[in-house]
């Protein structure tokens, strides 16, 4: 999810062109807090305390990436769930002001869909933005938001049916092989994210810092060579070769031990993030087993 570019490709372009790379990619967390709830949420977003995205700030960000690439293939508006923020409709405008031929999907779990404010449909059909709709086991009204969206000429589209989902557990002793996990984490939720003007490689590691104070595992907190300052970054090809290779937090991600899980409601508890067999061996240590 971060180039289609071949190393080869990439070298005959910045031998002979003046071309920038291309972003295959890019969240941007409008809120990081949620109304639903998800069992083990990769963004960790029912452990999130309510945020909300700084225009002013997301502005600055998105000027600086059309500064160091091509375009940007795709944006999703995310969080959390974005509908909660009073001025989302701003955020659509920005992305498609920033990069005019990018897909731009407000990504949504759908519950407020029926409730949206007419300058955030208005904003959709303005930008050729795109409502993208979670598909959980939680009976929205579809038909509903199919005949709103075709009343205000916006393009719905639903994720496959959520019913089952995985995690790669949290390993807080830092014992997994980086390359390993990175190599896995390609196929699966490599999904380039911006946060505090630095790009991370996946939500995993931008918004460690949460399952780090809510569990007291201070190990878990990110630091600055899991991120990209891109402010300070040379180049998007110098951005697109961090992305590319395994950050040092990836040690902490168990793509060996990978659960499946049906979709349910989250009970906050570390076992939804946290590896269950360090969490067994440090409750038999802590009852003096």
């Amino acid at each position: 999810m971060i180039t289609r570019e071949k190393p080869l490709g990439a070298a005959l372009r910045r031998t002979f062109t003046s071309q920038r790379p291309t972003l295959r990619h890019l969240d941007i967390h409008v809120t990081d807090h949620c109304n639903l709830g998800c069992k083990g949420c990769e963004h960790y977003s029912p452990l999130c305390e309510p945020a909300f995205a700084d225009l002013g700030q997301t502005r600055r960000e998105l000027a600086r990436l059309a500064d160091l690439f091509e375009t940007i293939e795709q944006i999703y508006l995310l969080g959390g769930e974005p509908l909660l923020h009073p001025d989302v409709a701003s955020f659509v405008h920005a992305a498609r002001e920033a990069f005019p031929q990018a897909r731009v999907c407000l990504m949504t779990n759908g519950v407020l869909v029926t409730r949206m404010p007419d300058a955030v449909w208005e904003a959709l059909r303005d930008t050729r933005a795109t409502l993208l709709c979670d598909d959980y086991p939680i009976r929205l009204p579809k038909d509903d938001i199919e005949a709103l969206a075709a009343r205000w000429d916006v393009s719905v589209e639903w994720m496959p049916e959520a019913r089952e989902f995985f995690t790669a557990p949290i390993q807080p002793e830092g014992t997994c092989d980086p390359d390993r996990s990175f190599t896995a984490c390609q196929w699966l939720s490599n999904c380039a994210i911006i946060r505090d003007g630095r790009l991370f490689p996946c939500a995993h590691i931008a918004y460690a810092d949460v399952p780090a104070e809510r569990f007291t595992l201070p190990q878990l907190m990110p630091t600055d060579a899991d991120s990209i300052d891109i402010f300070s970054a040379a180049s998007g090809d110098e951005v697109i070769r961090f992305l590319t290779t395994p950050a040092p937090w990836c040690r902490f991600c168990d793509y060996e031990h990978t659960v499946t899980y049906a979709w349910d409601r989250t009970t906050r508890e570390p076992d939804e993030w946290i590896a269950p067999e360090w969490l067994a061996r440090h409750a038999r240590r802590d009852d003096g087993g």
